[in-house]
């Protein structure tokens, strides 16, 4: 049986060419000692982590909202959303619109001309005029696309606008007629497809067990060997992984039609959060020359509200916006309204759920709270748009002038269960759970597999991310 080399000619981790000096970048492993190298370092086994978790924490919020679900389809999953029961209705043309029985032609992409939403017996009116209503009498479906001719019965004295939209409101029927066509309000199906993440962690057996620091005998003069601390953070490399694919990732609008045929020709990508709120949600675009301004807010919750979003929310500005945003609130006095602490404390339970420490929850992921046209509005600092290796690049960017609001609150779906706004969704089933599999490799393995002698570790994730009625949140762009 062939194993792979693993890129033998390779240095091992932890080691690079270059001097033998045991501060500099790379250390040559059978470097020649100077006399400062002989003395015993202060070294600490622990890994320091110099950059934190680098973005982590918006996996752990998800995981701490108990936003994680498994799925039993290798493709993804799928869920319905239930479009509105109203809808308006543009019209193009009105005919005898002086008379008592006016007629208009409806047009727009969302009638079907089979069973148009209008039905004999509604009743209409435009809302730019309060004094008029209309009766529809009958439906006549067009040979031209989407567009039918609808007969009405006028109620009041106004002569109807040559185009406007119509709105129904109620219907009305006379006693002893017949039941109207029926109506009907219409599913949109979400699909959330899932990717395969993979990571492979090598460390060779030198990097295992040289030792690079001297070590001194009791003596203080006798050199009794080297020591080395080496403490490969691949795991969470590979999890920051998921991280960048629930930002930025983009779902494959042409997927392959075959996509074994090659290992690196996915079928599917993982949906990320700015395709899709860039695609669903509520928008509006603030002035980064000029500054965040507090109307900016107030109408993007005003759009919220036309989507019956609820009262508590959890908003995620990155680095422009975020640093705009609270130089705005210190200057207008929003954070001293004397119920805020009470609202926090209201608003923590909803998010983290009323059987955990929400409020140290709060202080822990750094949420500020203030109340904003009707709404309570958590904000938290997407701290991750600063990093300038990745979402920070350049310092200054599309993604850094971003904000994302979302409901805090769980809502139930139709069978009872209750849903985050985003949800990690991972394979697993019958035992084998593809969160995160991990298996090893190698001579220097604790298994002594295969004749490298390396410790290859390999990890695999299958997930991808569910967002569940976006229409309810919001994103603030430049």
């Amino acid at each position: 049986m062939a194993y792979p080399d693993y890129n033998s000619a390779a240095l091992p981790q932890g080691y690079g060419a270059a001097s033998a000096g045991v501060n500099s970048t790379g250390y040559a492993q059978h470097g020649i000692l100077s006399s400062i190298d002989a003395l015993p370092p202060d070294v600490s086994t622990k890994l320091f982590k110099r950059f934190g978790g680098q973005g982590l924490d918006i996996l752990n919020l998800l995981i701490a909202q108990g936003a994680k679900r498994v799925v039993n389809n290798s493709n993804g999953s799928f869920h319905f959303e239930e479009d509105r029961y109203n809808q308006s209705m543009p019209y193009s043309g009105v005919s005898n619109g002086g008379t008592s029985t006016p007629t208009f032609t409806i047009s727009g992409s969302q009638v079907n001309n089979d069973k148009p939403f209008l039905v004999a017996g509604d009743v209409l009116m435009n809302m730019n005029d309060m004094t008029t209503r209309y009766r529809v009498t009958s439906t006549t479906p067009n040979v031209a696309p989407n567009t039918y001719t609808v007969l009405t019965s006028k109620i009041g004295t106004g002569t109807p606008d040559a185009t406007g939209n119509l709105v129904v409101y109620t219907s009305s029927f006379n006693e002893d007629t017949i039941q109207p066509d029926a109506k009907a309000t219409y599913w949109s199906r979400f699909y959330a497809p899932m990717q395969r993440h993979k990571t492979t962690a090598k460390i060779t057996g030198d990097a295992l067990t040289d030792k690079i620091y001297p070590v001194m005998m009791d003596d203080g003069k006798t050199l009794k060997g080297f020591h080395s601390h080496l403490f490969a953070q691949h795991e969470y490399r590979h999890l920051l992984g998921l991280v960048g694919a629930m930002i930025l990732g983009q779902g494959n609008p042409n997927p392959a039609t075959n996509p074994r045929t090659s290992a690196m020709n996915d079928s599917n990508y993982a949906q990320g959060m700015v395709e899709t709120f860039q695609n669903r949600a509520v928008t509006e675009q603030w002035n980064a020359v000029g500054g965040f301004e507090i109307s900016d807010i107030y109408n993007l919750i005003a759009g919220l509200k036309a989507n019956w979003t609820g009262n508590d929310l959890m908003a995620l500005f990155c680095k422009e916006l975020y640093q705009s945003f609270e130089q705005e609130i210190g200057t207008t006095g929003l954070l001293q309204n004397a119920n805020i602490a009470s609202t926090r404390q209201e608003s923590a339970k909803v998010i983290f759920g009323d059987n955990q420490d929400f409020e140290t929850m709060m202080s822990t992921f750094a949420f500020s709270t203030l109340t904003l046209n009707g709404k309570n509005l958590n904000v938290k600092s997407f701290d991750l748009s600063y990093d300038p290796t990745l979402f920070g690049a350049g310092g200054t960017n599309d993604f850094t002038k971003m904000g994302f609001v979302m409901p805090a609150e769980k809502q139930a779906d139709a069978s009872g269960l209750l849903r985050n706004t985003v949800e990690l969704i991972y394979k697993s089933m019958d035992g084998e759970d593809r969160f995160m599999k991990v298996w090893d490799d190698g001579a220097a393995s604790p298994r002594r597999l295969g004749p490298n002698d390396n410790y290859v570790i390999y990890m695999l994730t299958h997930f991808g991310f569910d967002w569940f009625k976006i229409e309810q949140c919001g994103l603030l762009y430049a």
